[in-house]
Formats: C-alpha cells, structure tokens, sequence
C-alpha cells in the first residue's frame, strides 16, 4: 500500500471525524489514522531506516513485516507500546473495518455489529480519556449510537497520540544507539 501523502493533524483529523455520522464511514476513517498512528509509534520505537529518507521502508511499507494494520496493532502490542485492553480494542477496530469495507449491510442497530460495537465501547468507556474525550468534544454524557461511536473510536486515536508522545518526548532524552560489542 502506498503512503498516504497527505497527513491530518489530530485536530483536523477529529473535525473530520466528528463531522460525519455514516458508522461505516466512522470506522474507516478512524481506521485509517489509527493506521497512521501505530506506524508512526513503530517508527518512534525504532531506530531510524536504513535506506534513503524517499526510499520505501524495508519494515514499514509495501509487502514487509510491519506494512499491515494487523501486524502493527501486533509489534506495537509485543514491543508493550500499547496494553492488553488498547491491542484488544484495535484488533476489534481492524475487524470491523474489515466488515465495513467488505459488507454490504453495515447497520449499527443489528446483530452482530451492534455486539461487536458495544465490546468496543466496554473496552474504552472505562478509560479516564474516554470521559475526558466526551466532556471536550461532546459536553455531555448522553450519546446517541453515532456519537457514541465517535467518542470511541476519537478516544482510540487520543490514547495512541498520547503513547506516541510520550515515547517521542522519551526518546529525545535517550538517544537509542545500537549497542557496539567489540
């Protein structure tokens, strides 16, 4: 898959995301920059790429290991860049996506997906930054379904933005060098 030319900043990202209300749409948008998201913390995590900067990553791009969202939601998990519940919660995300872009019925009120969506939920609602999500860009506690989603799916892309930039801010204070043996 070719890499997106165009990055959001959260903020556009989450005006974005807020401006629609089409749950299959929802999913891949947030999808998408979740995507974006855990490439960029593996890309935090690890050292820099061998190759030239226009050149595609032996890692990251194409066919290669970390190319997938399901291999990424995977190292990130390994490497303890994100939790049991985070890892659970994308792997939920990247199957719906799945679901959104393969179904041709994507109804938010129907089994399985209303299951499937409500696990979501459970799995962010109980997290501080989901409540801090809500109050910031909803103001209030009674969601409807769509919005209901939308604060998931923002509070999913807050936590990742929050690891990244804290992995970042950590990262400048201990510059990783590979370790010499001689």
């Amino acid at each position: 898959m070719a890499k997106e030319s165009k990055n959001l900043t959260f903020d556009e990202f989450a005006d974005e995301l807020l401006a629609e209300t089409q749950p299959r749409a929802l999913v891949i948008l947030a999808s998408a920059k979740i995507d974006i998201q855990l490439r960029s913390l593996i890309e935090v995590f690890l050292l820099p790429k061998n190759r030239k900067a226009k050149e595609p990553d032996e890692l990251l791009d194409g066919e290669n290991p970390l190319a997938t969202f399901s291999s990424r939601i995977k190292i990130c998990h390994r490497a303890g860049l994100i939790d049991d519940l985070l890892s659970d919660a994308r792997d939920k995300l990247r199957a719906l996506r799945n679901q959104a872009a393969h179904w041709v019925s994507f109804g938010i009120t129907d089994a399985p997906l209303k299951d499937q969506l409500k696990h979501l939920h459970v799995l962010m609602a109980s997290r501080r930054s989901y409540k801090l999500t809500v109050l910031r860009f909803f103001g209030e506690t009674l969601l409807s379904p769509p919005q209901q989603l939308q604060a998931t799916l923002l509070t999913l892309a807050v936590l990742l933005e929050s690891i990244r930039s804290k992995i970042e801010s950590n990262a400048r204070l201990q510059v990783s060098q590979p370790t010499a043996i001689d």
